[in-house]
């Protein structure tokens, strides 16, 4: 199974799944993680020992991704902490907690991995090809930030049989890629002129020869949607490497299937991953997406039910990269008595072609529409995360707390450049009634601004202050 996503969890390696999703998924593969870490101590001895010793030497990315996988097939906490302290990116925030548990998950499901190969990508990137216990091919193309000296800033992980490992292409190919990609963008981008300056930009890159190290088309795909970015600094436009049996479909389709297959929806519980009620009757949601699927459904209103006598409830936005606005139209109805006005889309031609309105069909005996609400956001809440918060924000229904989000509010579009290829196109813009603009590119502002890791005990002092206030 293999999914080529436009967000990373953490980090914007390919983009994000955001309102309207760009992140597909088919038949043919399996996970994406950013592991937003790469670790080892020379205590542990043997191949994470020297591999850790190679990168002190200067940051070498092919040192740091070996000693990435190293970590993978023995996961420690203390090695994880020792090798961050010197080769994390610091724009990575996610609690050692949290990446421990996701390097842990992915341990869990490969076993020993075994390199085969590498293939450079640029001053930024790399792919490593591996083969996992089970056979599979794990491909890993981390993402280096230059900023911070070439330390490591994510891996996108993808996994199955052939389709998933990068594939040569020669110098008609890239040609060709290259201007299907910047036509696409000319045709179809929300800001018709910026869609033109990206298509020129690239277009000149192309004749200077900037591609012609680009060998595999996975390093390609990074490239060009480092490039449009430049331009855009669009984090949801992405081009990525994509199967073909994976078919590319439209906003409405491909929201539900960056979860995958109905099995793995629900084997991931649809993103929900802690409901409860904290001490001194707080009601605590977190949820990594917005799935707009039955079950998530069910799932958010035995989140409600749960929390429904609470005194307040705290909405965990700051793992969730995005999703569906139908689902973030589903879960805000239970916020409101009254019919309330949400968010619109609008088109490049600047027209309102979709409203969001909270709907009737939640009960009005099920909703916590007087219950004060708060919203945990980090940098890396981005989308339909940020949707959510920023609905809430300016309707006045919720104080937001933690950091300033990751500024991406246009739902994406694919479009296969050949068999392999795809390019997620912006095509609309969100438009808040109240404001009449959006977050792009600024992010949502909290009301009450602190580091992500100390958010949740803010919200939680704010809410036990208010209830002992009353």
């Amino acid at each position: 199974m293999k999914i080529s996503s436009a967000m990373g969890l953490v980090g914007r390696a390919g983009g994000r799944a955001g309102l309207g999703m760009a992140a597909k998924v088919g038949a043919a593969s399996a996970l994406v993680l950013l592991a937003q870490t790469a670790a080892t101590s020379t205590a542990a001895g043997g191949a994470l020992g020297e591999a850790r010793e190679i990168a002190a030497q200067g940051a070498d990315k092919e040192a740091i991704a070996r000693a990435f996988v190293a970590l993978v097939n023995d996961v420690n906490e203390e090695s994880v902490k020792k090798f961050e302290s010197e080769y994390r990116s610091p724009k990575n925030k996610v609690a050692l907690a949290e990446r421990v548990k996701r390097l842990e998950s992915m341990q869990k499901d490969f076993g020993k991995l075994t390199i085969e190969e590498t293939i450079p990508g640029g001053a930024s990137s790399l792919t490593m090809v591996c083969k996992d216990t089970k056979g599979r091919n794990v491909v890993l193309e981390f993402m280096f930030d230059e900023a911070s000296g070439g330390k490591m800033e994510g891996a996108m992980v993808s996994v199955g049989g052939d389709e998933v490992r990068p594939k040569s292409v020669d110098g008609t190919e890239r040609a060709k890629i290259v201007e299907d990609a910047c036509s696409a963008l000319e045709k179809g981008y929300v800001f018709p002129e910026l869609g033109k300056k990206m298509a020129e930009h690239v277009r000149g890159k192309m004749k200077a020869g900037a591609y012609d190290a680009m060998t595999s088309d996975g390093a390609l795909a990074r490239a060009l949607t480092a490039d449009f970015r430049s331009i855009s600094k669009d984090g949801h436009l992405h081009v990525a490497v994509q199967p073909k049996q994976d078919r590319v479909k439209t906003q409405g389709e491909e929201s539900n299937d960056f979860a995958g297959t109905e099995e793995m929806m629900r084997k991931d519980n649809y993103a929900f991953r802690k409901v409860e009620l904290l001490e001194g009757n707080i009601g605590y949601i977190r949820f990594d997406l917005f799935i707009d699927h039955p079950g998530a459904r069910k799932a958010a209103d035995a989140a409600i039910a749960l929390v429904k006598n609470a005194d307040a409830i705290i909405f965990d936005m700051r793992y969730n990269g995005g999703g569906t606005p139908k689902f973030i139209q589903y879960i805000t109805s239970y916020l409101f008595d009254e019919k309330t006005h949400l968010n619109d889309m609008v088109d490049r031609d600047g027209k309102i072609v979709e409203e969001y309105w909270t709907l009737p069909e939640i009960a009005s005996d099920a909703k916590v529409a007087s219950t004060p609400v708060y919203v945990l956001t980090s940098s890396h809440s981005f989308s339909g995360a940020e949707e959510f918060t920023y609905n809430l924000k300016n309707l006045k229904r919720a104080t937001i707390v933690g950091e300033t989000t990751g500024g991406g509010a246009h739902p994406v579009r694919g479009q296969r450049l050949n068999d392999r290829v795809v390019i997620g196109i912006p095509f609309m813009r969100a438009q808040n009634p109240i404001t009449k603009t959006n977050w792009e590119g600024t992010g949502v502002e909290p009301d009450v601004k602190v580091s992500s890791l100390e958010a949740l005990e803010k919200a939680l002092e704010l809410a036990r202050s208010k209830r002992a206030s009353r």
